[in-house]
């Protein structure tokens, strides 16, 4: 059917019984089972549709029992009953409909993100062209801002490249003569002239979307969870039926069967308790595209966590400042005050550091930026550097072996290291470092207490720096400078060893990785657009803890679904047992499941509070 008779069907249906009894009500010569009978047989047109290719395509619905009970209802003349075995199943689709209306996007946003176009120097002149136009050889201009168009090589300029989104690292990449620049980064300071050494088809950035669309096209759909149930229960329903058959040889006896065995509850139950669990996620920040999302989380055993971005802040931050001689605060001013004229990253975490601290900047005289190694400038009449230790040594200052054995020690361990001095020699070290959230250790032991039975750390970062993030969270299993290619070979490999995996990462080189999990979880507020097209769950606030709350909120509503469904067939058996001795009517069987039918929606609403 399509998407727009999942609500006409069941308005259909109860504009048809409302008739109807009016009809009955009114006494009209029996046109109460006329526009019963023609409600059923106008409905039941998509319904046997539906189902006929679904059987033709090897599925087998929950639903088949119901659409034969009506067929049944129909031969019998029991129109009523038919009618309200009709309402209640279109109605039931209707809902499910709903609830998985969140369907998954194209990937536009990632197909959008791409370089459009490119300057091409030619002839000196500058020449704005389609990115598809740009050829190997080209030599095209990449202005500050700018993604860049192509895969090449540096040949004028120097700059920072912010690579985040292809390979994970969150410090931007120094960018010289002769270094290799990849589409889909993004130029953060300074004009670079690059010789292109690939067709952007061929691009990494390129590689990332066909990964992304195969793992999207190779992915299995999620089955409605009360199919899984379908074949046993349908198979109880007709030895009922049967049964009944003999005792008595009464066709209604056999249909009052059939009607009390239509599975409303079952096809009820997983729809409401997706859309309360929709419903509820997003009040927190979690956007949930399908209900089938929240059902293969709920069954997931292993979590994937990328490093930058999700587990840290994915920004440099000053995690230390180490002062010789004057005070630390002192050299916050005369380093923050001479950075806060750069272009470097790190220039906005130290301006904002000392801002935080109600530090107050002055303003330098005389101040120069030799890129990427450091800058020098004149406060309170006094020549200050603030740099790398290279940067320091070259304008005359003298390096102690202390300072030397130190500086190798913060590399060890991932942070940057920045020297402030003067003439006289160092005066201070300010230390940078992609900082771990803090909230990360809670959400672990919170995943670890709701069941889940590994945590992993898949990360592009350098293998050093992943093991002293993995041994500060607790983490074994660490896979450090993986491409956004192994990504992929990662995630399929823990899917082999631990079923259903969840994989939570936030750049364009999680995207292929977050598609193939069984389920993709997306840090939204600062993560890329392609991390968000490929993912199944988007959490839209900065706050790692909401994937833990995604979790309870996924087993709950599968463990309440699961209620309404297991509550619905135990009691329909009953119910089926005591209309095969001849106690329930096809019309009482119809009421009953529409009670039974209340019970299930009120049971499944419970997952807005639990």
């Amino acid at each position: 059917m399509k998407k727009m008779a999942y609500y006409v069907l069941p308005a259909f249906a109860l504009l048809g019984l409302i008739v109807g009894f009016i009809f009955h009500i009114l006494d009209k010569n029996g046109f109460d089972s006329y526009v019963w009978m023609a409600t059923i047989i106008i409905g039941l047109i998509p319904l046997v549709w539906k189902i006929l290719k679904d059987i033709f395509s090897g599925h087998f619905g929950i639903d088949l029992i119901a659409i034969i009970a009506i067929i049944a209802s129909v031969s019998m003349g029991q129109y009523l009953a038919g009618n309200i075995v009709l309402l209640m199943l279109s109605g039931g689709e209707a809902l499910e409909a709903y609830a998985l209306k969140r369907a998954r996007k194209e990937l536009s946003s990632l197909i959008s993100n791409a370089p459009t176009f490119a300057h091409i120097k030619k002839d000196g002149n500058l020449i704005d062209v389609n990115v598809s136009e740009v050829k190997v050889g080209d030599i095209i201009l990449i202005k500050t801002g700018e993604i860049v168009a192509a895969d090449g090589i540096v040949i004028l300029g120097e700059s920072q490249i912010d690579e985040s989104a292809l390979t994970g690292e969150s410090i931007p990449a120094e960018k010289k003569i002769g270094s290799s620049v990849f589409s889909g980064s993004v130029n953060k300071s300074q004009i670079l002239e690059v010789e292109v050494i690939r067709k952007p088809s061929e691009s990494k950035y390129e590689q990332i979307i066909k990964l992304v669309k195969q793992a999207e096209e190779n992915r299995a759909p999620v089955v409605r969870l009360a199919d899984k149930y379908s074949v046993w229960f349908t198979g109880v329903t007709f030895i009922i039926a049967l049964i009944a058959w003999f005792l008595a040889k009464d066709s209604v006896r056999l249909l009052a069967v059939l009607v009390v065995a239509t599975p409303c509850p079952l096809i009820l139950a997983t729809p409401i308790a997706m859309i309360s669990g929709i419903s509820r996620a997003a009040k927190r920040g979690i956007i949930v595209k399908n209900g089938g999302a929240l059902e293969t989380l709920a069954e997931t055993s292993a979590f994937i966590f990328d490093k930058t971005g999700t587990l840290t802040l994915g920004q440099p931050e000053i995690v230390d400042v180490i002062p010789f001689g004057k005070g630390k605060n002192e050299v916050l001013r005369i380093s923050a005050s001479l950075d806060q004229l750069s272009l470097h990253v790190l220039a906005r975490s130290l301006q904002s550091h000392a801002l935080k601290n109600n530090i107050e900047l002055s303003i330098p005289t005389n101040f120069k930026e030799n890129f990427g190694e450091g800058v020098s400038g004149d406060i309170d009449n006094k020549t200050f550097f603030f740099g790398k230790l290279k940067f320091l040594e070259q304008n005359g200052i003298s390096i102690s072996k202390d300072i030397l054995d130190n500086h190798a020690n913060f590399q060890a361990k991932g942070n940057i290291a920045v020297y402030c001095g003067d003439k006289n020699g160092i005066l201070g070290i300010v230390i940078f470092a992609d900082v771990v959230r803090p909230e990360t250790k809670n959400l672990f032991s919170n995943l670890k207490q709701r069941g889940l039975d590994k945590i992993v750390m898949l990360t592009g970062d350098k293998k050093s720096v992943a093991e002293l993030i993995a041994k500060e969270l607790g983490i074994d299993d660490v896979h450090a400078e993986a491409l956004p290619e192994n990504k992929v070979f990662e995630v399929e490999d823990h899917q082999k060893q631990f079923g259903k995996v969840a994989m939570i990462g936030d750049g364009v080189n999680d995207a292929a990785a977050l598609a193939t999990a069984d389920v993709g979880i997306s840090m939204g507020q600062h993560g890329s657009s392609a991390s968000s097209d490929s993912s199944d769950i988007v959490i839209m606030v900065d706050n790692l803890e909401r994937v833990g709350e995604a979790y309870h909120i996924a087993k709950n509503t599968l463990r309440i679904a699961k209620q309404g469904i297991f509550f619905g067939i135990g009691v329909s058996i009953i119910l089926m047992i005591i209309a095969a001795f001849g106690y329930i009517s096809p019309i009482y069987g119809a009421l009953i499941q529409e009670a039974l039918d209340v019970l299930v929606i009120l049971n499944a609403l419970r997952v807005s509070f639990v």
